[in-house]
């Protein structure tokens, strides 16, 4: 095991970190070695992720509406020489409370939903889908988070307080 401080992540890279991600570095000699200059490696993508990219980039967000708790995510698919496509995720404003993950997030988390449903459902069928943002998508988010560094020094155990008493 190899330690390392994420200021040495390459800052394009950051983003992409996560647990049980390949990465490449170089070690620094020591006593205790580090690693430097830490790059996050791809894996190499097949033709078909290829289109899936471009369809992804052909769907374009449209904003949201609230109906009591739950917001509504539109996104819109444009491909040239087809009926326009849109497409609806709701996302129940309780699960970003309960996940702590903020709002700003919805809109690229849905993408990431409505761009893997697509392509179970077949893109090229649909004009109109409606799906849902759920537990399991908020959980997958969480664990491809980087990991927060740690802080540095340690925390002192709270100490006791002293009792008085008055004598008198």
């Amino acid at each position: 095991m190899v330690g390392f401080c994420p200021a040495e992540v390459q800052a394009y890279d950051l983003p992409s970190l996560a647990i049980g991600q390949v990465v490449s570095f170089e070690l620094d000699d020591g006593r205790y070695p580090k690693a430097l200059r830490i790059c996050v490696q791809r894996a190499p993508q097949a033709a078909y992720t290829q289109e899936r990219r471009l369809e992804i980039a052909r769907i374009r967000y449209m904003g949201f509406e609230h109906k009591g708790s739950v917001r509504i995510y539109r996104f819109e698919r444009l491909v040239p020489g087809e009926e326009r496509g849109t497409f609806t995720v709701d996302a129940d404003l309780g699960l970003f409370s309960k996940h702590h993950v903020g709002l700003q997030e919805g809109p690229a988390l849905c993408l990431h939903l409505l761009a893997a449903e697509l392509d179970i459902a077949g893109a090229a069928a649909r004009t109109s889908f409606q799906c849902s943002l759920t537990d399991r998508e908020m959980l997958a988010h969480l664990a491809s988070r980087p990991v927060p560094r740690a802080k540095p020094g340690f925390k002192r155990a709270p100490q006791a307080k002293a009792a008085t008493s008055q004598i008198g």
